[in-house]
């Protein structure tokens, strides 16, 4: 179960590190070859990251410049940062500038690349990943949840979790839910109590002396 739980900690980052992959799935077919619907595309999306991180360990690459390097590549142009941040922040969010808004979004990112790159560099039983997308997902107008099942080959435990998308120009995630805890709704209780200890130009400044 710890590395069920491991990998979840790596959805935490990715918001889509589920699908259904294994060495014999690879090589995986582009995201942007598959059906336009939420499943096909999760399932394409996290196809097409875990056979690269499988590539990328079985020629024992698996150094954390390059997981940052396939990460940037692989993962984060199918998330939906913009949106993640908007929720995060809640009503902030409308008082911001288009300048201040993609600062919190940098930050979003940036933050998450620091928690968890590193678990995606340690982790080497890609291979061994076994998921399951449930065909049957639910939808409203452009938004869309899609619950897979993960699971360790040889392994008994397994862990559900939500996948939440939205759709502009195509479909991105935007949410991961575990056992109702939504990764969106903690970052919104971080952001929240940063705001209220130091202000919204405050935590910009702070966040700009990071960058």
């Amino acid at each position: 179960m710890k590395f069920i739980l491991n990998i979840l900690k790596a959805f935490l980052f990715s918001f889509c590190f589920i699908g259904i992959a294994s060495a014999t799935d690879c090589p995986s077919i582009s995201p942007k070859m598959a059906a336009d619907n939420p499943t096909e595309q999760v399932e394409a999306i996290v196809n097409d990251v875990i056979c690269s991180f499988i590539a990328l360990h079985s020629e024992s690459n698996g150094t954390l410049q390059n997981t940052l390097n396939l990460t940037k590549k692989k993962i984060i142009p199918y998330m939906d940062l913009e949106h993640s941040t908007e929720l995060a922040l809640g009503d902030y969010w409308k008082d911001l500038d288009n300048r201040q808004r993609k600062i919190f979004e940098r930050d979003v990112k940036n933050s998450l690349i620091k928690d968890y790159v590193s678990i995606l560099a340690d982790m080497k039983d890609w291979k061994d990943i076994n998921v399951s997308v449930d065909n049957q997902y639910s939808q409203t107008d452009n938004i869309a949840n899609v619950k897979v099942l993960v699971s360790l080959k040889n392994e008994s435990s397994s862990a559900v979790v939500t996948l939440r998308l939205i759709r502009k120009n195509r479909w991105k995630i935007y949410d991961l839910v575990y056992q109702t805890i939504s990764i969106v709704d903690i970052e919104k209780v971080g952001y929240d109590s940063k705001i209220k200890r130091q202000g919204i130009d405050g935590l910009i400044e702070k966040m700009l002396s990071r960058s």
